[in-house]
């Protein structure tokens, strides 16, 4: 009786509990039988680490995701990801799963945003809908949950971002941030520029010179390590191997790459694909006209927009609300989006835009100010849309809907 009276006082608990069963049930089968990538490649660099290695072994080389610089094969990506496989990979053997990556990066994201949400004085209940937003309606989750390499190493540069912040707002322990950002930099170097919110901390008196200074020595520590390791593989302090990219001659960006790797003519396709690009129809076979047919959408493998893999952040929009960190977060996602929008490549094959992971983490601190101090039931169904639409569709792409046990 008493679970009854407390189930029946709060009805959002119950809907919380069981939209949460249905993230992990359908996380379990993506994991399993949803997976459409069967990379290995950071597990067989762990392999190698393990040898005293960094180059790929000729005997095992993949389709993509490395470099060849002068017959040794590379992955291009920062050490990081085969450097905490390596005590798996070492106990388990080569056919330890590369996905724990993903695994790690949400299971460490969605406390560190709920712990997030609740120095901005949001309720447990509401911290933990913003965690389930995070982890499950955002790209956060398909480049976790599928097994393609840049997705892992993308999806793991966030929960230690968000741990550099939670550091910030809860201890203000500026060694510890600048480890967090250290290890996120590891990931893709292009997550130093998160360095940028603490600096415009100082102007606001939140913190200071002296923390900053702190801060960058583990940063500028990874960044030697970094060097040297792109030193050792490509007798380059600053060339991280993709120059040397296997498929970026052949692939289908090759149009994209004779424009220029870095180039503001590609900003307008980015920002298509980041605000504007939409899910694609589903038709009926042998269909002449506009006939859909069950799921009725599918991932537009280009990408798409922040509104359907994210539907909260249209609070942005229709509800933005100055907050006190808004400015800094602001300056540092435009930074960090900065090499992203000037990049030849809008990331092709992906559910949204998953390059957005540099800066989700800042978009989240844009957002909550915008919630007010109380989630509404507007933002709880645009949560629930959202996590229905990533858990759904997030390897529709590939004609797979692991929900539905469908395989067109």
């Amino acid at each position: 009786m008493a679970l009854f009276l407390f189930l029946r006082k709060n009805p959002r608990v119950v809907i919380l509990v069981a939209v949460l069963l249905l993230c992990i049930y359908t996380t379990f089968l993506y994991l399993t039988v949803g997976q459409r990538g069967h990379d290995t490649i950071l597990t067989n660099l762990s392999t190698r680490f393990t040898e005293g290695k960094l180059s790929m072994s000729i005997y095992r080389i993949p389709e993509r995701d490395i470099s060849n610089y002068y017959g040794n094969y590379y992955v291009y990506f920062g050490p990081l990801s085969s450097l905490m496989l390596m005590p798996f990979v070492y106990l388990f053997g080569e056919k330890t799963p590369q996905v724990f990556i993903g695994v790690f990066s949400m299971l460490v994201s969605f406390p560190a945003v709920y712990f997030l949400a609740r120095n901005f004085k949001f309720s447990k209940t509401d911290s933990l809908w913003l965690s389930t937003f995070f982890v499950f309606s955002t790209v956060m989750f398909s480049s976790s949950v599928i097994n393609v390499t840049a997705y892992q190493v993308e999806a793991l540069g966030v929960p230690f971002v968000l741990l550099a912040l939670c550091m910030y707002f809860y201890k203000r322990n500026a060694f510890f941030i600048g480890l967090f950002i250290a290890c996120a930099l590891m990931t893709r170097i292009t997550l130093v520029g998160v360095v940028a919110f603490f600096f415009f901390e100082i102007f606001y008196k939140r913190f200071t010179i002296k923390q900053f200074i702190v801060l960058l020595i583990p940063v500028v520590l990874a960044l030697g390590v970094v060097g040297a390791y792109n030193e050792r593989r490509f007798h380059s302090f600053l060339e991280t191997g993709y120059k040397y990219n296997i498929t970026k001659a052949t692939d289908n960006l090759k149009l994209n790459y004779e424009y220029g790797e870095i180039s503001p003519i590609h900003i307008p396709a980015n920002l298509y694909s980041f605000l504007i690009m939409s899910p694609e129809p589903v038709l009926k076979e042998h269909s002449q006209e506009l006939t859909l047919r069950f799921p009725y959408l599918r991932a537009n493998a280009w990408g798409m927009a922040i509104w359907f893999t994210s539907p909260l952040f249209l609070y942005l929009v229709l509800h933005f609300k100055k907050g006190k960190y808004t400015v800094s977060s602001a300056a540092t996602a435009f930074i960090l989006s900065i090499p992203v929008f000037l990049w030849y490549s809008v990331g092709y094959a992906q559910f949204g835009y998953r390059y957005a992971l540099d800066f989700l983490p800042f978009l989240l601190l844009i957002l909550i100010p915008s919630l007010g101090s109380r989630l509404s039931k507007t933002a709880l169904a645009l949560i629930i849309l959202g996590v229905l639409f990533n858990l759904i569709y997030s390897v529709s792409m590939w004609g797979m809907y692991p929900l539905f046990n469908i395989y067109p």
